[in-house]
């Protein structure tokens, strides 16, 4: 696909697929190193990972601030993703955040509906989320589901969810009234998305059979600028549902 495809997909839909961006060996060492950083990551606090009812690695958070080097590093400045990223925000851009989404089959999560700009607090949303798949994701074991061309609304409302690993998400009253086309792409190991940070979306809980397994990565135009005030509302919006969840 062109890179004006890339675009075009990614603004009017709110998401673009890419496909092939990674091989299957280059997987299967993401995925042994994945095995490494969840080993690191245990003693950190749990703002920074969330498991499962039965003690699996559900969602790991913020792995920039103690992973710096390696395989999952390097694939951050992975140069064709680099090279779409920065057409799809028309800028250079930065990485800003790094996280696993690691959906153990039987118990994996189940993530609201919400908006990443929510969280983010960029001004004029000139940003994206890269989700890139180590495993086969589809409707059938908890993928993604997007709300097509809701990015269009900007940045809405949320409430606090209470849930762990995704703390904000639209209400369900708010969610009711809009009149989108739930989209649920298949994934094959190495493929990718991207997506904007307005666009709603979340995902249902894996009760498959199989684990659902992703990197997700945000990044940022270089002139983007972020609302202070509002970030800062949000973290105590987050240690709100941190307390809540682990009390």
């Amino acid at each position: 696909m062109s890179l004006n495809k890339y675009y075009n997909n990614f603004h009017e839909n709110g998401y673009t697929i890419v496909k092939k961006l990674l091989t299957k060996s280059d997987a299967l060492l993401l995925l042994q190193e994945i095995e490494t950083i969840k080993k690191k990551v245990s003693v950190k606090k749990q703002q920074y990972f969330h498991k499962t009812k039965d003690g699996k690695f559900n969602t790991i958070h913020n792995i920039q601030e103690f992973i710096k080097k390696g395989k999952i590093i390097n694939l951050t400045k992975n140069k064709k993703l680099i090279r779409i990223i920065n057409r799809l925000l028309l800028d250079k851009s930065y990485m800003r955040n790094l996280e696993f989404f690691l959906k153990p089959k039987k118990t994996g999560l189940a993530s609201p509906f919400h908006q990443d700009n929510f969280y983010w607090n960029i001004i004029d949303a000139k940003a994206l989320n890269v989700w890139i798949a180590l495993s086969k994701s589809n409707k059938s074991n908890g993928g993604i589901c997007y709300l097509k061309g809701s990015q269009k609304l900007g940045t809405i409302n949320h409430e606090l969810s209470f849930m762990k690993g995704s703390s904000q998400k639209i209400e369900d009253e708010v969610l009711k009234k809009l009149n989108f086309t739930k989209i649920f792409p298949s994934l094959n190991v190495g493929d990718c998305i991207i997506h904007h940070p307005n666009i709603i979306h979340g995902s249902k809980k894996n009760l498959s059979n199989n684990d659902r397994i992703g990197v997700a990565v945000s990044y940022a135009a270089k002139n983007s600028k972020t609302d202070l005030i509002k970030l800062t509302r949000y973290k105590k919006r987050l240690k709100e549902n941190i307390k809540k969840i682990y009390k």
